[in-house]
């Protein structure tokens, strides 16, 4: 197929995917939080799923995952690209994770479907996308919040929010993946961190780099 009409086929796949996203979380109970990271070396992708505790923080389990990428790296289609090693540790973690937090961006998207979304929807789990960096909307002026958080608008809607944690300079942006709500989300996100970025998402991202290193 003729690259244009691909990419056109795959948004439109987005856009009618991002319907099946749940937008609420119905009472979720939050015990263990994972994180997923996605590293690579040349076109091996070096895929991290780290499980902690929600309550202490306390870290309860590691799966890393070596394999290929078989889709090109295409901005905004970044889950076609991801999801296969994704799943593949997601799905070796013993214990189902109660959210899952994805390096990433959910309905901070063009598509309102990005990678947090793609993950959620496919494999029915609360989903939360967090991102160092803006990928669409338009951030409003900061609240007088205790969470330092700031309304991130896109579409004439609120679709998420820019949070500055502690010990970091520059904000990094929750957005909804899948069967959770924004403002749950964020509670998520902030009490998983305890400085700079989420604990699984920095303990995976971490770990990631080790197995770039020693090229395990």
């Amino acid at each position: 197929m003729e690259p244009t009409r691909f990419l056109t086929a795959l948004r439109e796949e987005q856009q009618k995917l991002s319907e099946r996203v749940i937008e609420q979380d119905g009472g979720l109970q939050v015990e263990r939080v994972a994180g997923v990271d996605a590293g690579y070396d040349g076109n091996t992708m070096h895929i991290v799923a780290v499980s902690i505790d929600a309550k202490d923080l306390a870290l309860t389990e590691i799966i890393a995952v070596k394999r290929q990428a078989e889709f090109p790296y295409i901005p905004t289609y970044l889950a076609y690209r991801e999801f296969p090693g994704i799943e593949a540790a997601v799905r070796r973690l013993k214990r189902r994770p109660d959210v899952l937090l994805i390096d990433g961006h959910g309905r901070l998207h063009p598509a309102l479907f990005g990678v947090a979304c793609y993950v959620g929807v496919r494999l029915d789990l609360p989903t939360v996308g967090v991102a160092k960096h803006p990928l669409v909307g338009r951030v409003r002026p900061r609240t007088r919040s205790p969470s330092r958080a700031s309304p991130v608008e896109f579409r004439g809607q609120v679709r998420g929010y820019a949070w500055t944690p502690p010990g970091r300079e520059r904000p990094i942006y929750v957005s909804i993946g899948h069967r959770i709500s924004l403002e749950r989300a964020l509670e998520v996100v902030r009490g998983s961190t305890l400085r700079g970025y989420p604990e699984p998402l920095r303990l995976a991202d971490r770990i990631g780099r080790e197995m770039k290193r020693n090229k395990e």
